[in-house]
């Protein structure tokens, strides 16, 4: 069996990756045509078929599945290698790919990518919103920023960013007054079915029946329809903060023992390169002062 040349793999990979030979060459900057025969290429080489042609996305076979699961963080690890060497002078510089969730990216990330852009322009900078969780080595991030992440992960890096979480609501609905009152809620769709919440006002626990007005898929809906006087909900304090002092909205309590972590973090691996610890560095930094543990 012909053994599969290096540029073979990496192109298969960035078709797996991005879904399809227009998406592959937009990112690698090789043509389609270029990509598409080396892909075919490799399936001659290994005596098996490893995407299924037709339809607007390309899908995987079994055996491409497999192989992209092996060469994806083989590949990454090549290109890290391969990136430390070259970052021996310490510059700052080459492309920097970035996965922000749709709640995170509320926090003035565009300012803080145009900022970071200007300080490294060497850095070709590329962010995406992306609510799902994402697998950084397979799918060629260099870093993912992450709302509590897993204590178990394989990835490191650093809180930038620790917030308390508020019962909120417009100032135009009237708050709880005694324990175990009903009021009217939206609800995060991820969260556990609660029948009560418990929180803490003015230094006391109280005890709060949400009755669910509105169910929403993203924290962000949830905002909108606290915001546009759906009902209460529970809303991290920095997402919030302009409102309450804009009286926009109203704080009723907080929940007790309960904070969200903004973290970003990345593969090992990539702990030598300059363009991530710069944006590390810098993210942190930015968000000084607003409880990142530093």
């Amino acid at each position: 069996m012909e053994q599969p040349n290096f540029e073979a793999m990496s192109h298969f990979v960035a078709v797996a990756r991005h879904g399809g030979l227009n998406a592959a060459s937009r990112e690698t900057g090789v043509p389609k045509a270029t990509i598409s025969r080396h892909v075919r290429q490799l399936e001659v080489s290994l005596g098996t078929l490893l995407l299924e042609r037709g339809g607007r996305r390309m899908q995987m076979t079994e055996d491409g599945r497999i192989l992209f699961a092996r060469a994806a963080p083989l590949l990454a690890d090549l290109v890290a290698a391969g990136a430390e060497v070259s970052a021996r002078d310490g510059r700052v510089r080459g492309s920097l790919r970035v996965s922000v969730p749709s709640l995170l990216a509320r926090s003035r990330m565009g300012a803080f990518a145009a900022a970071f852009v200007k300080k490294y322009p060497e850095v070709k900078l590329a962010i995406d919103i992306d609510d799902r969780f994402v697998d950084p080595v397979a799918e060629g991030y260099d870093l993912v920023i992450r709302a509590n992440p897993a204590p178990n992960s394989d990835l490191v890096g650093k809180c930038f960013l620790r917030t308390e979480i508020l019962l909120a609501a417009s100032p135009d609905i009237q708050p709880p007054k005694a324990q175990d009152e009903i009021i009217d809620a939206v609800i995060l769709s991820a969260s556990s079915g609660q029948t009560a919440w418990n929180v803490i006002r003015e230094n006391e626990p109280l005890r709060i029946i949400p009755r669910e007005i509105l169910r929403c898929s993203s924290m962000m809906l949830v905002y909108d329809a606290v915001l546009s006087g759906a009902g209460a909900a529970l809303l991290p304090a920095w997402l919030i903060e302009q409102d309450l002092r804009d009286g926009r909205l109203r704080a009723w309590a907080k929940v007790a023992n309960r904070n969200i972590e903004a973290w970003v973090l990345h593969a090992p691996a990539h702990l030598t390169s300059p363009k991530v610890r710069a944006f590390v560095d810098t993210l942190v930094e930015a968000h000084r002062g607003h409880g990142n543990g530093d």
